[in-house]
C-alpha cells in the first residue's frame, strides 16, 4: 500500500482526510498538517520562527502514532504519540532528534479553520498556504523572514484541499523561482497546470499564458516538452517549445504511432498525429 497514508486501528470505516493543528515542540511554536487514512500518515510541519515546511511520513503501531521527519529520504527525527485515536482535539507526545537523542515534548491542538492549508512546496523566499473564504478560493504568498502576506491571489478554477496543490520550479528558465497549481486531469496520464511566474521588476507573480498538457521543464537546455497520449498511448504527440518573453514558442512537433507488427512507437509526420 502507499506510505502516504495513516493507520487508524481503533476505526475500521474511517475514510482518508486532512487535519491541521497548532501546538508546541517544546517551547517552539509549529503548525502542522495531517493527511490521515487507514494505515499510514503523511503531511508536513513548520515551525513559526522559520516557515520552512518539513515533510513527514508515519505509521500507528499497536495503536501508537509515530511520525519521521525527513530530509529527503533520510530520518531526522520522530514523533510520538501514545494511544493515539481519531476524533481527538489535543495530542500530547514527543519528538526526539535521531542523531543527538535529544526530547521535547509535543503538544497538538486541532485548529478551528479546516480550511486553510500550508502547501508541501516553498521557494527560498516565500510558503504558501491555501485558504477558503466566503466560498472563494485564495493562495497566500507569505515571506518566510518576516511571516506577512506578500501577495494575495484569487484562484478563480483551483481548490485548496490538499498540501500537494502548489509546485515551485523556474518555468520561464530565467533564475527566480515560479509556482504551479490548478492541475486538470484528463483522458489516460494528460494532466494540465497554471503556471504563474515571478516578474522581478514588478516583485510580484502573475498567471502565465503557458498552456498544453503535462508539461516538463528542462532548466537545463531551456526547453518545455509537451506530451499528449490519446487512444490508450497508441497516439503520442511530443512538442517542444522554447521561452521567448514569457511565451512558448513550438521549435519541433513530433508524432508516435504504435507499431503491431514492431510492437513498438514508430515516429511519423505529425499530420498523423492530428
Amino acid at each position: 500500500m502507499n506510505f502516504l497514508k495513516l493507520i487508524f486501528l481503533f476505526f475500521p470505516a474511517f475514510f482518508f482526510t486532512q487535519v491541521s493543528y497548532e501546538g508546541k515542540i517544546g517551547n517552539y511554536p509549529i503548525e502542522m498538517v495531517l493527511n490521515i487514512d487507514r494505515e499510514f500518515a503523511d503531511g508536513i510541519y513548520i515551525y513559526s520562527k522559520f516557515n520552512e515546511p518539513i515533510s513527514i511520513k508515519g505509521i500507528i503501531e499497536n495503536g501508537h502514532l509515530i511520525l519521521f521527519e525527513l530530509d529527503g529520504d533520510t530520518r531526522k527525527a520522530k514523533f510520538y504519540f501514545d494511544n493515539f485515536k481519531d476524533g481527538k482535539e489535543e495530542y500530547l507526545g514527543t519528538w526526539t532528534n535521531l542523531k543527538t537523542e535529544v526530547q521535547l515534548n509535543v503538544y497538538l491542538k486541532k485548529k478551528a479553520n479546516q480550511k486553510s492549508f500550508l502547501q508541501s512546496e516553498s521557494t527560498k523566499q516565500f510558503y504558501f498556504r491555501g485558504t477558503e473564504e466566503n466560498e472563494e478560493n485564495y493562495l497566500l504568498i507569505i515571506d518566510k523572514k518576516s511571516n506577512q502576506i506578500f501577495q494575495k491571489m484569487k484562484m478563480e478554477e483551483c481548490g485548496f484541499n490538499s498540501i500537494y496543490n502548489v509546485s515551485v520550479g523556474d518555468y520561464n528558465f530565467d533564475g527566480y523561482e515560479d509556482f504551479s497549481s490548478c492541475v486538470q486531469s484528463y483522458a489516460g496520464p494528460n494532466t494540465s497546470k497554471t503556471y504563474f511566474l515571478f516578474d522581478n521588476k514588478k516583485n510580484e507573480f502573475f498567471a502565465s499564458d503557458f498552456s498544453g498538457t503535462s508539461l516538463e521543464f528542462d532548466e537545463k537546455n531551456k526547453l518545455i516538452t509537451e506530451t499528449n497520449q490519446c487512444c490508450a498511448g497508441a497516439s503520442i504527440v511530443k512538442n517542444i517549445y522554447k521561452v521567448k518573453q514569457n511565451k512558448m514558442v513550438l521549435t519541433k512537433e513530433h508524432c508516435y504511432k504504435w507499431s503491431e507488427k514492431l510492437q513498438k512507437h514508430i515516429e511519423k509526420k505529425p499530420k498523423d498525429c492530428q
